[in-house]
């Protein structure tokens, strides 16, 4: 049982992983516009909130621009035959920590005083320091959930694993961070 929650991705049809990430992309796309939050890279929100469409339109670009990035450095480093289709689904099921760790901002406390710190409050953030400590767990433990699944799930795809798929992975990471934030600027 670990090792399919671990690695769900040796074990999970691309159909399902299909179904289940386009799913989890809407219901983060209605919740984000529900609540008011903003995707701005990657793995970075905001507070300036969006209309359905465009929370959407953003977490389309997100997954794909990823996709593509980890799609591209497969072809290149790969010996083995990559499919696009592939790398896309694991990479949209491997989302899903992501969008549980969003779940967090449904507390209006919370949305509250975080909201409070980045206007600069900080004695807001000082009388709550423990409920931020909770909230920096919970989204720490989420983030290396989402990139660990997002490893997995680029390695089951590429079959590039080991070191030479880390290196693949981690730049590829790290270009789609900075192209996706400058992505959502101009969206």
């Amino acid at each position: 049982m670990w090792k399919k929650i671990l690695n769900p991705f040796h074990y999970l049809p691309l159909r399902q992983a299909w179904c289940w990430g386009i799913a989890a992309m809407i219901l983060a796309a209605i919740f984000s516009w529900q609540v008011g939050l903003r995707a701005t890279s990657l793995t970075q929100i905001n507070y300036l909130g969006d209309a359905l469409w465009a929370a959407t339109l953003r977490q389309v670009i997100l997954w794909l621009l990823f996709s593509v990035v980890l799609y591209v450095g497969a072809l290149i480093f790969s010996k083995s035959k990559v499919r696009f289709v592939d790398v896309a689904a694991f990479n949209m099921f491997a989302r899903i920590p992501f969008y549980l760790t969003l779940l967090v901002f449904a507390f209006p406390s919370i949305r509250h005083i975080v909201g409070s710190i980045m206007d600069s409050n900080l004695d807001v953030a000082l009388q709550h320091s423990n409920i931020l400590s909770i909230v920096g767990i919970v989204s720490m433990v989420g983030f290396v959930w989402y990139l660990y699944w997002n490893y997995k799930a680029f390695a089951e795809a590429t079959n590039l694993k080991g070191g030479k798929g880390v290196a693949v992975f981690a730049v590829g990471y790290i270009v789609t961070y900075v192209a996706s934030a400058y992505a959502m600027v101009l969206l």
